[in-house]
């Protein structure tokens, strides 16, 4: 296996990845990121980047990916992959070469997950799909900072400019778990089933109660810590991507709430 001896990192972008312990993560293990890391105010994992696990709102994603390809004199980004078909065909626009399939370990896992999908009525956060496929890659030890699960006052290291709030809510940076798109139940039990195969270790940098009883606690490794200061990150994400701008898709967006309210009135 690719990762035997080489522990993957994969990292979520809760508020407690600005206070990593220093020795817990080396600057050769296996950087995976997620979303809109490309925000964070420093380098907090240094600037490599194995492998950007990208999600979210499809909407969104070509406004996304264009942000990270703005930043991409920041990270040395070496491939990016998704769950998403939709995700995946706006990521190919600027990211084409550097793309990787989403995999899984084998059928058992898979056919577990999409079980799982169906027995919650959601579908996994960002994160545990990139924990997936850290597994499906080979990852035999998996070290999980900025793994909050929206259980902190502050959702993100970073405050969300206007377009970011515009689009997912002015409130985003504070609210917690968005229920009508994930549950943690369904999180949990997904990296419960992991755990019990046996051919993967779990290790947490915080202390989200979701992550206490399939994982154990990340030791001190005598790293150094990658973090590193950054200069003029983005705040917020481009205003067009390609011919398309993103105040069309607030246009959009309001006109779809404004139907949805509207029907709500007819039905009661």
């Amino acid at each position: 296996m690719p990762f035997r001896d080489r522990p993957v990192v994969v990292a979520g972008n809760g508020a407690s990845l600005a206070r990593l312990p220093h020795g817990a993560i080396l600057a050769d293990d296996f950087i995976i990121r997620t979303n809109n890391f490309f925000f964070e105010p420093r380098f907090y994992l240094g600037r490599r980047v194995d492998l950007a696990f990208m999600g979210g709102d499809p909407r969104v994603a070509p406004f996304m990916f264009e942000t990270l390809y703005r930043c991409r004199n920041d990270y040395d980004l070496r491939g990016w992959s998704s769950h998403n078909p939709q995700v995946i065909r706006a990521g190919r626009r600027r990211f084409a070469q550097s793309f990787q399939p989403m995999r899984y370990r084998d059928k058992m896992v898979e056919q577990a997950v999409r079980q799982l999908i169906v027995r919650h009525g959601r579908h996994p956060t960002t994160g545990i799909y990139a924990v997936l496929m850290a597994h499906g890659m080979g990852a035999e030890q998996i070290l999980l900072p900025g793994m909050d699960f929206y259980g902190t006052h502050q959702r993100y290291p970073f405050s969300p400019g206007p377009h970011y709030r515009d689009l997912m809510g002015q409130d985003l940076g504070r609210r917690g778990l968005d229920a009508h798109l994930h549950d943690l139940d369904l999180d949990h039990a997904i990296l419960q089933m992991l755990q019990t195969r046996g051919d993967l270790q779990l290790l947490r940098l915080g202390d989200s109660p979701l992550l206490r009883d399939v994982s154990d606690p990340a030791p001190d490794r005598g790293g150094a810590g990658l973090e590193q200061p950054r200069v003029d990150p983005p705040t917020d994400w481009a205003s067009w991507a390609g011919p398309y701008p993103i105040r069309a898709l607030k246009v959009l967006r309001r006109g779809s709430a404004a139907l949805r309210g509207l029907k709500e009135r007819i039905l009661f």
